[in-house]
């Protein structure tokens, strides 16, 4: 099948009427650059059948084709590309050749020099940095029109899930007052253009369905000085909610197909706010013509971003909330595992991931609206794939040998969570209850670090390393990723990984602290909480981390003798503070038992 859907690309790749295009390159992008895509833009999991999260597929006219993904996907995209012809391109592993180098080694046909993309899947800043590294081997880089609009027959149609308005009592700031600051934020009279789905969501208060596990509506925003206009199927609101916007906040709604004209027609001579990283080169094309001022944002982030990034008091005391009702789901769930572990039955990951969907469910009631994410529910090897998605044909049963990961998160209109636990239900091994305590500790030095303000994510990422990097180990991907407020589970623009990123951490951004160990073919440890940047407590000009995720550790393979004075003290205030939060909220003596247990001291 994978194979059939090369060749229809390459024909049409051949019959391009401003001459053949050798090579095409497919990202994992929609127009809006999300992480996760809805199923009309799935084009790099149709063409080659790898369905993970983050990819890019370059197929040639020669008969050649290669995947890229990172370290969270090697093992998954082994298994699914299989057999296709595609060749899997390992990112961040020493000798895997770029997008350019690999076709400069000869895969493309000398007349057939000139790369193809979809204008409109590729910001500006990633269709000039590509162009650029093509130019330096020969090859030219060319927007083409899409065309899985003609070989993709059964191409799912736009999404179309209905859209509300977000009360303030939730947000805690109206629509207006958004757009008041965004609009202080650059020239009078200019119009700022956003393309992201979040940045609109969190600008207008409104969230959606359109894309799964991300409350987001799929549309573009147009910022003016007077009004806004949101190009979005109206149908999408009901009557109430569009009246709303337009007297409440001045948010006039058009079609989501009307954005072309708009730039077309209304644009040209204007000065217009844009994100190199966040409006598309089709776009930006159109933009262009019209003879409009385009200005890039000073950031790479935008001013959005950087506003949604710090949350307010109403959206932080949303997420303790979301933390509390999440943290009694857990060990409703935990408490379930283990029971029938210990009475000899053996639940499949699948099962496992679907009890813990029903817990949330419960305990959210109609607060509850989905995961935040597919859960990672990993017995043994499988936990060892950092993105691992369990499958009817995967679906393994949890055994007492080796370890469970599960990473999971949750939706409510209050907040949004993301936590990773690890459990063993048998004897851990001398290795395993190493690695397993060296990824606690590691955890918890970040999250009990005090650093000045000022201090970035990449200066803190040691702290959750150092005790891997005495065992000669290391895990490829980030330490903590920035987290929105029943917004998109991955945000940023802070991070916490090795590699340099210049956002600096402040009070009231959230983030996750999450290090792992990742030993192929056996097992896979990842220890996660979600913590809140704040000033509270610390001398003046430092800040510190709050813990907002509320759940046990599991201690079962803690080698307690390798912890800190420090470790322990933080590992029994967080559990006495996981006791103090969630009893009161466990209805049954014997949860309260169980938990008390499960939180007791270590020393």
């Amino acid at each position: 099948m994978i194979r059939n859907r090369l060749e229809k690309l390459r024909t049409w790749m051949r019959e391009q009427p401003g001459g053949e295009v050798g090579a095409f390159i497919v990202p994992s992008n929609d127009p809006h650059f999300s992480e996760y895509v809805a199923a009309h833009w799935g084009c790099r999991a149709w063409i080659s059948g790898f369905d993970g999260s983050a990819g890019t597929a370059v197929v040639t006219t020669e008969g050649r084709a290669a995947l890229w993904t990172d370290s969270r996907y090697f093992l998954q995209a082994e298994e699914q590309l299989a057999g296709t012809g595609i060749e899997l391109q390992r990112m961040g592993i020493e000798g895997t050749p770029t997008i350019a180098r690999w076709l400069a080694e000869g895969v493309v046909a000398e007349g057939g020099r000139r790369v193809g993309i979809d204008g409109r899947l590729f910001s500006r800043a990633a269709f000039e940095a590509m162009s650029g590294e093509l130019a330096e081997v020969g090859f030219e880089l060319v927007p083409t029109e899409d065309p899985f609009a003609e070989i993709w027959a059964d191409r799912p149609a736009l999404p179309h899930a209905r859209a509300f308005l977000l009360e303030e009592a939730y947000s805690g700031e109206a629509t207006a007052d958004k757009l008041r600051r965004i609009r202080s934020a650059q020239p009078t009279g200019a119009v700022r253009l956003v393309a992201v789905l979040d940045e609109i969501a969190w600008a207008l208060n409104v969230r959606g369905g359109d894309i799964a596990y991300n409350p987001v509506v799929v549309g573009y925003l147009a910022i003016e000085s007077e009004r806004a206009v949101l190009f979005v199927d109206p149908a999408k609101f009901g009557a109430e909610d569009r009246e709303r916007l337009r007297r409440e906040a001045g948010v006039e709604m058009r079609p989501y197909e009307e954005f072309v004209e708009y730039l077309r027609r209304e644009l040209g001579g204007k000065t217009v706010m844009v994100g190199s990283e966040g409006l598309d080169v089709y776009h930006w094309g159109l933009l262009s013509q019209t003879g409009a001022r385009i200005r890039k944002e000073a950031t790479p982030y935008g001013v959005i971003s950087a506003m949604k990034a710090v949350k307010n008091a109403t959206e932080i005391d949303g997420f303790r909330r979301a933390m509390e009702v999440d943290g009694v789901a857990l060990v409703r769930f935990e408490r379930w595992l283990e029971g029938v572990v210990a009475a000899g039955r053996r639940p499949t990951e699948l099962e496992a991931a679907a009890r813990l969907h029903a817990f949330r469910e419960a305990a959210g009631g109609a607060e509850f609206r989905g995961e935040s994410f597919e859960t990672i529910a990993g017995y043994g090897d499988h936990g060892a794939i950092v993105h691992y998605e369990a499958t009817p044909e995967s679906d393994r049963a949890i055994g007492t040998d080796g370890f469970l990961l599960i990473d999971s998160g949750g939706q409510y209109r209050y907040g949004t969570t993301d936590i990773t636990r690890t459990y063993h239900f048998g004897t851990p091994t001398t290795e395993q209850r190493r690695d397993y305590t060296a990824v606690l500790r590691g955890m918890i030095d970040l999250c009990a670090a005090r650093f000045p303000a000022g201090t970035r994510g990449a200066q803190l990422d040691v702290l959750a390393r150092r005790y891997l990097w005495d065992e000669g180990r290391n895990y490829l991907h980030g330490t903590g990723h920035g987290v929105g407020h029943f917004l998109c589970v991955h945000e940023g623009p802070q991070s916490i990984r090795m590699n340099e990123n210049p956002v600096v951490l402040q009070p009231g951004m959230v983030q996750s602290c999450e290090p792992g160990v990742y030993v192929a073919g056996r097992y896979g440890i990842r220890i996660e909480n979600l913590t809140l940047v704040t000033a509270e407590g610390c001398p003046e000009g430092f800040l510190r981390f709050e813990p907002l995720t509320l759940c046990p550790i599991s201690l079962a393979a803690v080698d307690v003798e390798l912890l800190t004075a420090d470790q322990r003290e933080w590992l029994n205030d967080y559990h006495a503070e996981v006791y103090a939060r969630l009893a009161p909220r466990l209805e049954a003596d014997d949860e309260r038992a169980w938990l008390r247990e499960r939180t007791r001291p270590v020393e």
